[in-house]
């Protein structure tokens, strides 16, 4: 089939940026909360209600807003305004797979949730039929609570399931992850506030609660889902009642345990353990490592490495010793490089040379050793304008800082809301064998081996998509070995993930529902020069 290239979206990448530079205040504390912490201290505030009749008003799906003018952005009031900046800052659907479901009726409720000390901003909507099932959307990268939009809320909608997202309690996205407050020990049982949230709200606009829950989501997402199920495992041990069926883990990060990480089985995790370890940030550091700053002498992100076979062939075995696929070599130098542009863009300077492997090898480091913006500055990923030639501090640090710079801390808050592989309801998980992102084997074979390991592999399904990306809008093509340079044969290359993440979806439903068995785990071959981009009839 014929495919689009890729729209310039200079504009709206440097709003999607602005909006993870921002640093929003939030409420963490370093203290423990019980990750079954659902007594009263719930609060929801800041409501917002809006129904919608699925007509000239856009439809529960907002499907309208992507494409929205400003003039006509101007017309609505302010709180959908709002909802189309937090949208159009979420743009990581292919362009075959442009959201248009457009005419669902039904009423969506907005606002501020807090349990204990955890507080994230929440969409929820309620279709008109409703199908009595609600499904918890995991929200991926640092993005907000309408990161979901393109990619699963349409056609959930549409099927009448009630669905609920929150922000991760990161509005600010990077800004938040080097704060010094370590969100990311809060992100699983968030999910859990979530569902229960969901139940609420159900009850009072529906009148009941849900017959089933699920959870889903794409990346952090993913890893959401994952702990979604493993801490609602933990709870119903504990008598509580459970809350999730079931989840579809959609190209997942893995945070190990101790159990994965004690090398030595003194039943404690060491700096020097975590750092030997198949963690996310280790992979990722070794991606920074490997690809070398954009504009240094010995970068390996030129259109000559692109095009050797195989790609980036200096980069080969320390990539695919970090966990990475071979398959995956299409996407290493556009990773290291894909925020490059905004560079020029007054005020943006600091973005010479940095790609999502720098990005992620810095506020995640951040978040972890709970450091700020004064205190992480020694291993910043930004450039600096008055030396443009100058790599930012965070190679050198990499190259010589002892166990990657982790300490004690960093250790203590990677295993908060590290994964278990312990759940007892039905999880699929689907992930793309192309992901340069989230590495395949270090991220998603190693939480299927802790499965085997440690929990109910019966429950499980690990499906590798063959030839599929991290995130669909890279399928489109027009990047190729960086985010300055092109490769016209992308799209032939690559196969979007969309249709098979519903039907992975419907798998997951009929085992639930109708206790139908799933296909086993595998590899599921594709043809990337004809792309399937409709779920009915897909089977493998």
């Amino acid at each position: 089939m014929t495919k689009k290239k890729l729209k310039t979206i200079g504009v709206f990448w440097v709003v999607i940026m602005v909006g993870l530079l921002l640093v929003c205040p939030t409420l963490w504390a370093d203290d423990d909360d019980d990750d079954d912490d659902d007594g009263p201290r719930m609060s929801f505030t800041s409501v917002y209600v809006k129904t919608y009749t699925g007509g000239a008003d856009g439809g529960l799906a907002h499907v309208t807003y992507w494409f929205m003018s400003a003039e006509d952005v101007a017309e609505l009031p302010p709180e959908e305004q709002a909802k189309v900046g937090k949208i159009k800052a979420n743009f990581i659907y292919a362009n075959d797979f442009q959201p248009t479901n457009a005419h669902i009726a039904g009423t969506e409720v907005t606002g501020l949730l807090k349990i204990g000390r955890r507080e994230q901003s929440i969409t929820f909507r309620l279709p008109d039929p409703w199908n009595e099932k609600l499904l918890v959307g995991g929200t991926p990268g640092l993005r907000n609570e309408y990161a979901n939009e393109a990619i699963l809320v349409p056609w959930l909608l549409e099927a009448g399931y009630a669905y609920i997202s929150g922000d991760k309690g990161i509005p600010g996205g990077a800004g938040d992850m080097i704060s010094g407050k370590h969100p990311t020990q809060y992100w699983g049982d968030m999910m859990i506030d979530l569902a229960l949230l969901g139940r609420d709200l159900l009850e009072d606009y529906a009148g009941q609660a849900p017959d089933l829950t699920y959870a889903m989501g794409l990346s952090n997402g993913g890893y959401q889902t994952r702990r979604a199920l493993e801490i609602d495992h933990k709870r119903v041990r504990k008598g509580k009642k459970r809350l999730f069926d079931g989840g579809v883990d959609w190209s997942g990060a893995y945070w190990p345990d101790k159990r994965v990480m004690d090398a030595n089985r003194n039943g404690k995790v060491s700096v020097q353990e975590y750092a030997a370890a198949d963690s996310l940030v280790g992979s990722i550091d070794k991606g920074t490592l490997s690809m070398a700053w954009f504009y240094s002498p010995d970068t390996l992100t030129t259109a000559v490495e692109y095009s050797k076979d195989p790609q980036f062939p200096g980069a080969y075995f320390p990539m695919v010793n970090a966990g990475f696929s071979p398959e995956s070599a299409l996407f290493w130098g556009y990773y290291n490089t894909i925020f490059d542009p905004f560079q020029y863009v007054p005020g943006f300077e600091i973005f010479r040379g940095v790609g999502y492997y720098n990005l992620v090898s810095y506020v995640y480091r951040a978040d972890l050793r709970g450091d700020d913006p004064a205190a992480s500055a020694a291993y910043s990923c930004w450039a600096d304008p008055a030396n443009p030639h100058k790599p930012p501090p965070l190679y050198a640090w990499l190259a010589t800082a002892k166990n990657g710079g982790w300490n004690k801390e960093s250790v203590k808050y990677a295993l908060k809301n590290a994964n278990t592989g312990e759940f007892s309801v039905p999880m699929l998980t689907l992930q793309g064998q192309a992901d340069g992102l989230v590495a395949l084997h270090s991220q998603g074979l190693e939480y299927r081996d802790a499965i085997e390991n440690y929990g109910s592999p019966d429950l499980h399904r690990f499906y590798i998509i063959a030839h599929a990306p991290h995130v669909d809008k890279h399928v489109d093509g027009g990047w190729g070995y960086s985010s300055a340079g092109a490769d016209p044969d992308v799209p032939d290359l690559l196969t979007p993930m969309q249709a098979y993440a519903q039907r992975t979806f419907e798998y997951i439903e009929e085992w639930v529902e109708n206790g139908v068995l799933p296909p086993e785990s595998k590899l599921v071959e594709t043809d990337p020069a004809n792309d399937i981009i409709d779920s009915t009839g897909l089977y493998w």
